[in-house]
């Protein structure tokens, strides 16, 4: 099997996704970069709660079989290798770490060939060692960190009509996450050679060797919730306006890198056209797929303002309710109190939901990857145009806009529900479509909508009581393999 979807929105076949399990016993939840830090401790057994409700979704809408699980599809590719096999598989998994691993295996009595492969799992997810003893008089080295966020398993690998692209994360806690979808993508014999066109890890890895190159890596950013399949012709990339910050989860070299790839690998000429979102430089503007989702044909959740829409009924556009809104803020503070470095600014909008367009033809006829030489538009217009939106089926977070006395109330409540992840849903077929129940004005005004434009609609709210407590949502908790054509 080769992964491949052409739509966020069409019937779902097969998906990849990670229950949350006991690394997350594993964190001491301070600020800082050694492997067992970390801001954002939860209780793993209230997050299983959370993601059974998703899971549950899942396998009522595809079957159980068509659920498939990371820790069961690794613990699978250990079970059926020998001892060349698996040190091949630690090897290409670990890197350098792979040696000091084995070793400290066999220094304890285990043959890695004997290793059960559940315990080869439960290293390389939950952290290894994973018990602090002391050594000799000294705590031990971690030699595997703990993979905390791989409950969120979309940023680490994204389908595409192409193939797999494996990413490059932005933390340095979460670098080594993508290695492990790598793995399943390469050495399980469900998946076909050849399944990963683009392997971010491959080529850090090569950067970080080359002395030349060292220390590039945060100009190579790339995550799979930026990336939105919208057809089998379009994708929509998000990226930051700014380089080398943490927010910016996907930058414009590692755009650049996936246009010319994505191009190469279609060697069908069926992709057409990429779309380059800018996304504010924000923490809760993370991913493009924060902000907007497709639930069903040219119907869309999207958070209100930032693309441009919806215009209001006054002598403002979109963007200048942001700005006006955001210039407000900043002017009502007590800025010997606060430090307005950390508060969105006018400037974090200015160029938001602008879209630039990457055209085949275009690139093939230039020789390199270069937009089309028109002036930016924002996105939900580009989509118009292009045919693959109608601002009638678009659903607003925080509800229409028709209910509120002004846009800056509109816009208030939206940036209350979108922090948690409103917009953030997963579409299983058109109009079935799954978000947290923690936003009641946006569930709402989705359901209302979805039914209008399909009697069939349902709209599954999840729990969410201990899984918000990152950033992400259902469409981050999920990596589809397959979709119906």
């Amino acid at each position: 099997m080769k992964p491949k979807i052409t739509s966020e929105y069409k019937k779902l076949k097969k998906i990849l996704v990670h229950t949350p399990g006991e690394e997350h016993l594993h964190v001491i939840p301070w600020e800082g970069d050694h492997e067992l830090m970390g801001p954002y401790p939860r209780t793993y057994r209230e997050l299983q709660k959370d993601h059974r409700d998703l899971k549950s979704f899942l396998e009522r809408e595809i079957g159980p079989e068509n659920v498939l699980e990371v820790t069961r599809l690794l613990r699978e590719i250990f079970e059926n290798a020998d001892y060349p096999q698996r040190f091949k598989i630690l090897q290409d998994t670990l890197h350098l770490k792979a040696d000091m691993y084995i070793d400290h295996l066999q220094a304890r009595g285990y043959k890695l060939e004997k290793y059960p492969a559940e315990d080869i799992v439960r290293d390389l997810i939950e952290g290894y060692p994973r018990t602090l003893t002391l050594n000799n008089g000294r705590l031990p080295h971690i030699i595997i960190p703990p993979k905390r966020e791989t409950i969120w398993v979309r940023d680490s690998s994204a389908t595409t009509p192409c193939g797999v692209v494996i990413t490059s994360m932005a933390s340095a806690r979460r670098r080594p996450e993508p290695t492990l979808v790598r793995s399943i993508f390469k050495y399980h014999p469900m998946f076909d050679e050849g399944t990963i066109f683009l392997d971010m890890v491959d080529f850090m890895r090569k950067i970080e060797s080359d002395e030349t190159l060292c220390g590039l890596h945060d100009h190579f950013l790339l995550e799979g919730g930026n990336i939105l399949i919208l057809s089998e012709e379009c994708i929509a990339i998000g990226v930051g306006r700014s380089e080398y910050l943490y927010n910016n989860r996907t930058t414009r070299a590692a755009f650049e890198l996936l246009v010319g790839a994505l191009f190469e690998a279609d060697t069908e000429h069926k992709l057409r056209r990429i779309y380059m979102v800018n996304v504010p430089d924000l923490r809760g503007f993370i991913h493009l797929d924060t902000v907007f989702n497709m639930i069903g044909p040219k119907a869309a959740i999207c958070m209100p303002y930032v693309f441009g829409h919806p215009e209001p009924e006054m002598d403002l556009n979109a963007r200048e309710v942001l700005q006006h809104f955001v210039s407000w803020l900043r002017g009502n503070m007590e800025t010997t109190q606060t430090d307005l470095s950390r508060i969105p600014s006018v400037e974090h909008f200015t160029h938001a939901g602008k879209t630039e367009v990457y055209d085949r033809d275009y690139i093939r006829q230039r020789g390199r990857v270069e937009r089309l030489p028109v002036p930016s538009r924002y996105f939900l217009d580009q989509l118009v145009e292009d045919g693959l939106l109608d601002l009638n089926r678009v659903t607003w977070v925080g509800g229409s806009p028709e209910d509120y006395v002004s846009p800056y109330e509109h816009l208030k409540v939206a940036l209350f529900e979108q922090h948690n992840m409103a917009g953030n849903v997963f579409t299983a077929a058109p109009f079935h479509v799954v978000a947290y129940h923690r936003n009641p004005l946006t569930a709402e005004s989705l359901r209302h909508n979805m039914r209008e434009m399909d009697p069939g609609a349902h709209l599954e709210l999840m729990s969410s009581n201990e899984i918000r407590t990152d950033n992400g949502g259902p469409h981050c908790l999920t990596m589809p393999l397959l979709r119906e054509e």
